[in-house]
């Protein structure tokens, strides 16, 4: 397995002291690969990424739990279990040095031009104009995005180049973990598949890490290196992650961690949107 770029143990999430949401008892996520998240609506997926990506203080930590995360520049692990204890702006500066977002609703600020909101990210983190255009047109020419889109307004685009713009801000930023909330959600298969092709591109060349949350079954089993399930705890009615559920790609297989190779990989992930996941092989 690759190195990690986090191990999760003992993991509450919620979202109100005392009332977990969703629990991890045991994760790796490696880095270097592409990492889709599935399960029914509702069950904890959004969450997930929240609670990683620390978007929100959902980490209902004890002293079981522990959130190691490891640094893309080699430095020593960190815990993050404790996170939100930080003040207000360390918390914001780790996440701008080490996490980027991408979301079905693109978030693009209309009152700068497409350029100006593509650039951004790595305007904040300290490039220049002239080297943070540069790294935008390349990702732009690599999804034959137009030149001219550069200088237009947020307003005169269509809603499929807002969402590569989207995309451009997000994988351009400096990041060890992109995560992503449904990012494709609003495009047309064609539109998704190249930018699904383009962000596993660059994962592999950069060796960086995403984790997706994604209700299309095809996208999942076309492009994740790894797909973790979320399912309902029958004892506490509450979303878990299971390491017996999580399934790998390995040399066009899909096997999971038993080494149980699965015949069939859309209907075991079908198993898990539906809510009621059997043994599927």
């Amino acid at each position: 397995m690759n190195d990690p770029v986090f191990k999760i143990k003992d993991l509450k999430c919620a979202y109100i002291p005392n009332n977990p949401v969703m629990e991890i008892e045991d994760l790796v996520i490696p880095r270097g690969k592409l990492l889709f998240v599935i399960g029914k609506s509702g069950i904890g997926k959004s969450t997930f990424i929240e609670t990683l990506g620390l978007m929100n203080n959902t980490i209902a930590s004890d002293d079981q739990t522990s959130i190691l995360f490891y640094p893309a520049d080699g430095s020593e692990q960190m815990e993050l279990k404790d996170s939100w204890s930080m003040p207000n702006e360390k918390l914001a500066a780790f996440r701008k040095n080490h996490f980027s977002f991408i979301f079905q609703n693109t978030n693009l600020m209309p009152n700068f031009s497409s350029g100006e909101n593509m650039m951004m990210s790595l305007l904040i983190n300290g490039k220049s104009r002239e080297e943070a255009k540069a790294a935008v047109l390349r990702v732009m020419n690599r999804l034959s995005l137009p030149e001219e889109v550069f200088d237009k307004r947020i307003t005169a685009l269509s809603g499929g180049q807002r969402q590569r713009l989207a995309f451009v801000r997000a994988v351009t930023a400096n990041f060890t973990v992109l995560f992503g909330d449904e990012p494709t959600g609003n495009l047309d298969e064609n539109t998704a598949d190249e930018l699904m092709t383009i962000l596993k591109q660059l994962i592999q060349e950069e060796s960086k890490t995403c984790v997706i949350v994604s209700h299309d079954l095809k996208l999942t089993q076309n492009f994740a290196d790894i797909v973790i399930p979320i399912t309902l705890n029958p004892i506490n009615g509450i979303g878990e992650i299971k390491p017996s559920n999580i399934v790998r790609r390995d040399a066009g297989n899909w096997t999971k961690n038993n080494g149980q190779q699965i015949e069939n990989p859309m209907n075991y992930f079908n198993e898990f949107l539906s809510g009621k996941p059997t043994e599927v092989s």
